[in-house]
């Protein structure tokens, strides 16, 4: 009975890691078909090992082993090299061989010294071939550190001699100084996430169910990722959230190995797009202005494709909520030059509008950080005074102007009472924009009109103006009602690739 437990609790184990890995495998795109006739080896292997007689004439462990653990361990090797192998992990993978081969040498020496004539002698030739085998394996993984090495720092070299072409190409701007407080949208490339992700709240994308849909769905699109640089003529150069960096996009595993294999598996390679003209340094330096001379970044919250360009920015103070600091999901690599230059805000200014917290961040009414958890814990929003109006930046709180109608569009959110903590606050930002025609929202991942045309227009130069003001409010009275919901025409659909794979789009129907 003792025996067939274990036994029942060994194959429960092995199925759990065996879906594990599965789910590993569907993230990064391997084929349905693929996984399926993958995953019954795997079941037969276990069953097999444990029960070899249920597979009538494999019916010992040996033949098990040769007839299906064999192609399993071929399978799961390439489909290791396929899908999640990067060029680091080439040491590591001849040491394991190397380790292989001497152990298997010293089995070989140990039965040849047991057998007697013939069959000794051949055992020990197996031993001394498999032990100069491991020898020749773990030279060579000492001696492939440093062309690893060298291969990632040609990557990183490539990236920066593009970068550098694209910060001399010619229509950069001259840098205006005429005392207005100044708005530029920095488009920091684009991230690809699941349709659901993005616009399935209300259809069944919530806490681990969303959570999980997001890792096996594939239907997928690219969504842009934005920064908000701020020219204050009395606070200097400010940044509203960083975007990605180049690393993220091109060196992805790479710049996440940082974080051990863990963030390998459940991330995506292709997860960030960027061009090199969408740099945040190249985008700063064609608007005029340079990277070390940001002062003040204020990060909405602590996801790493709003935190990634923090490693451009070693001399900035970052203000955030410390709850972020503490609870929220962060990528240490991407804070490691700033951790020493955090500001947490008290939110000790009493209450603005509709928010019973606030903190006026200089003391002068200019810039007030508006705590709007949910997305995350400590997530924040951040109201901008200009001349001609207001800009309140909205960060994750909503992805998109259609999602100000939260009762007909929602990202996939946490569950629970973050979920409760992230509708009340849109439904505080809701009423702040009702109340004051003068604000207008910016958001981070808007993938629609209202940021590429509108946004696009009325920043083009910093500052709106009157008319540039009145063209977003127009705009966005023609997308929603007055109770918030979605004028006919502004309701998204998920659009396949053509091609069958790849990202899909949105329309607005």
């Amino acid at each position: 009975m003792l025996k067939t437990l274990s036994k029942i609790g060994l194959i429960v184990t092995a199925l759990a890691v065996g879906a594990a890995w599965l789910v590993v495998l569907r993230l990064k795109d391997v084929p349905v078909p693929v996984l399926v006739a993958y995953g019954l080896l795997l079941v037969g292997l276990v069953v097999g090992l444990l029960w070899p007689g249920v597979l009538g004439r494999l019916s010992t462990r040996c033949r098990v082993l040769m007839v299906i653990g064999v192609p399993v361990g071929l399978g799961t090797l390439v489909l290791y090299l396929a899908v999640v192998y990067y060029v680091t992990d080439l040491p590591v993978l001849l040491a394991l061989a190397a380790v292989g081969c001497l152990a298997w040498a010293a089995a070989a020496l140990l039965r040849g010294r047991r057998a007697a004539g013939g069959r000794g002698a051949r055992h020990t030739r197996r031993a001394f071939l498999a032990g100069g085998a491991g020898l020749v394996l773990g030279v060579l993984s000492g001696l492939s550190v440093s062309w690893v090495e060298r291969q990632r720092r040609e990557v990183l070299a490539r990236g920066e001699q593009e970068r550098q072409a694209a910060v001399r190409a010619p229509n950069a701007r001259r840098r205006i100084t005429d005392g207005t407080v100044r708005v530029f949208p920095i488009h920091t490339g684009d991230t690809i996430v699941t349709y659901g992700q993005f616009y399935g709240g209300l259809d069944g994308w919530e806490g681990l169910n969303g959570y999980v849909r997001t890792l096996v769905d594939k239907t997928q699109i690219a969504v842009p990722v934005y920064a908000y640089l701020i020219d204050h003529p009395r606070h200097g150069l400010l940044l509203v959230d960083t975007g990605v960096n180049w690393e993220q996009a091109h060196d992805h595993d790479g710049y996440y190995d940082h974080n051990r294999m863990v963030s390998r598996l459940l991330t995506q390679r292709d997860e960030y797009q960027m061009t090199p003209e969408q740099d945040l340094r190249v985008r700063l330096a064609r608007l005029g202005y340079d990277a070390k001379e940001i002062n003040t970044v204020f990060l909405t919250h602590v996801h790493d494709d709003h935190a990634g360009g923090l490693r451009h920015l070693p001399q900035a103070t970052v203000v955030m909520d410390r709850r972020d600091w503490d609870h929220g999901v962060l990528y240490p690599y991407s804070f490691d030059l700033v951790k020493d230059n955090l500001s947490f805000p008290a939110f000790d200014s009493g209450a603005f509008g509709a928010f019973p917290d606030s903190q006026d961040h200089f003391g002068d009414g200019s810039l007030i950080l508006l705590p709007t958890p949910g997305h995350s814990p400590g997530h924040m929003c951040v109201l901008l005074r200009m001349d001609a109006c207001s800009v309140l930046f909205m960060g994750d709180t909503l992805y998109t102007l259609p999602h100000l109608a939260t009762g007909q569009v929602r990202q996939t959110t946490i569950g629970g009472a973050d979920t409760i903590h992230q509708i009340e606050a849109a439904q505080r930002i809701q009423n702040l924009l009702a109340s004051d025609p003068g604000t207008v929202p910016l958001f981070a991942h808007d993938n629609t009109r209202y940021q590429y045309d509108r946004v696009a227009s009325a920043f083009a130069h910093g500052t709106p103006g009157k008319e540039g003001l009145r063209e977003l409010r127009r705009h966005m009275q023609a997308v929603l009602t007055p109770d918030w919901r979605l004028r006919p025409g502004h309701i998204p659909h998920f659009v396949p690739p053509a091609s069958g794979t790849g990202s899909g789009r949105v329309e607005f129907r």
